[in-house]
């Protein structure tokens, strides 16, 4: 049975099923298909989000199930959009075609102007803006980290989109995941010289090369070597490099220090999860862009926003669900209520206050001195000042287990030797004075929300 086959036999399995509504199936389902099934994993495509949703929220587990019946194997399940997938053959014979297509149709959504500003993420974007703006001019590379669902990818696309707006045809980008750029290196490494010294130099074209999760390139020396080559290509030549990290470059294991060292030596810069104003915001956007804010009352988005604001995914996961529900149990244009929304979330793990983000930890400890957060990143020697500052070095690093060297680049590139020095200081504190202990328990409290 081929793949074809299987996928027609599951879709026929699911059409019989009284739990699917009719419609259910005729919009969402039977125009799906299997792309690819390797060892346990299958990947099935679709032309909506919505039907993702709908798939992620109550199908998964029902086609796993006959997928066992069917062939005995127990398949990890993912889906994707039919318009999102790569389907360009990559051949060891042609050193342009392994390095891939230089069309961008599939990311043309993601743009500066559409990429929703807040507090978490104004610093990252006007770095990202700015580089687009005047490649090779500003900060080489830009670095740009955080956990994953913020909007990296996003910011590299962006970039892409505006050099293309603004130097048609004139400044080429090549965008690529470190994890493919992986994948070609094996395949390059295991051919003759020429072959590397032509994959090496085909670099050569681009004006601006963006590398998206940096970190999927750990622990590979040789394909570090082939990737160390190229980036210094670009730097020397003025050219631009954006890399993205799910983590700050002096965090990142698995890399020889000279890399580590070159990563640092432009301008990186962290992405927080969205507070809850910008998670409003992307819901309100992501909503509109289906048609389907007006289905969401006003205290339903609030909910989401305080529950699911650490990363921009569990946003849209959030709406697919309601989505998905409000397809199965309600009527057209019924608007789904905080009560629709506590019920379809009654068993979720809630996260019922903001992530903990060193951003979080500086403002609640300025508010209990009275002062403000730029008052606190200034190099004033004034008391209270200064021990608002070392308190939230040492909660940094006793909440958030931040390295000392993150926490300086938190507050304004102090040295790491710093804020060790800081948190000595306040654990003295602690340790010697009743009165700071309890101010310290007090201040914790706040920020962990109890």
């Amino acid at each position: 049975m081929n793949t074809k086959e299987l996928w027609n036999n599951v879709k026929e399995i699911l059409s019989r099923d009284e739990s699917i509504p009719p419609e259910i199936y005729n919009y969402y389902i039977s125009d799906t298909q299997i792309y690819t099934v390797s060892d346990n994993n299958c990947l099935i495509t679709t032309k909506s989000e919505i039907a993702i949703g709908v798939f992620e929220a109550g199908l998964n587990e029902k086609i796993k199930q006959i997928l066992k019946k069917l062939t005995g194997i127990e398949y990890n399940i993912s889906f994707e959009l039919e318009k999102n997938i790569n389907k360009i053959p990559a051949t060891n014979n042609n050193i342009d075609t392994l390095i891939g297509s230089d069309d961008n149709s599939y990311y043309d959504y993601y743009t500066f102007e559409n990429f929703v500003k807040g507090d978490s993420n104004r610093e990252a974007l006007q770095a990202a803006l700015a580089v687009a703006l005047d490649l090779g001019k500003k900060w080489n590379p830009l670095f740009i980290y955080g956990d994953s669902g913020l909007g990296k990818t996003h910011l590299l696309h962006a970039i892409k989109n505006k050099v293309d707006e603004i130097y048609p045809g004139t400044q080429k980008v090549k965008y690529l995941k470190a994890d493919e750029f992986g994948k070609m290196a094996m395949d390059i490494l295991n051919q003759g010289h020429e072959i590397i010294e032509a994959f090496k130099t085909s670099y050569d074209k681009f004006d601006c090369l963006l590398i998206d999760d940096i970190q999927l390139l750990a622990k590979r020396n040789k394909t570090n070597e082939l990737f160390f080559y190229i980036f210094n290509s670009f730097i020397e030549k003025n050219k631009q490099i954006v890399i993205t990290s799910d983590k700050y470059p002096d965090d990142l294991g698995g890399f020889e220090a000279r890399i580590i060292s070159r990563f640092s030596y432009g301008l990186s810069i962290g992405l927080d999860s969205p507070d809850f104003e910008t998670a409003i915001k992307i819901l309100e956007q992501k909503l509109k862009q289906q048609n389907n804010l007006a289905l969401f009352s006003e205290e339903s988005l609030e909910f989401i926003a305080l529950n699911f604001n650490s990363d921009v995914r569990k946003l849209e996961g959030a709406i697919k669900r309601l989505l998905f529900l409000a397809v199965m149990n309600k009527k057209p244009e019924e608007i789904i209520t905080l009560k629709d929304v506590e019920k379809a979330f009654k068993n979720a793990p809630l996260q019922n206050n903001e992530k903990i983000t060193p951003k979080k930890i500086k403002q609640i400890v300025a508010d209990h001195y009275n002062i403000t957060v730029k008052a606190m990143m200034s190099k004033s020697r004034i008391s209270n000042v200064m021990q608002a500052r070392q308190l939230a070095m040492y909660f940094c690093r006793t909440i958030l287990d931040e390295p000392y060297t993150r926490i300086g680049v938190e507050f304004g590139g102090k040295d790491h030797t710093t804020v060790m020095n800081s948190v000595k200081k306040v654990e003295k504190q602690i340790a010697t004075n009743k009165e700071f202990k309890q101010l310290v328990n007090s201040i914790r409290k706040k920020i962990e929300g109890k």
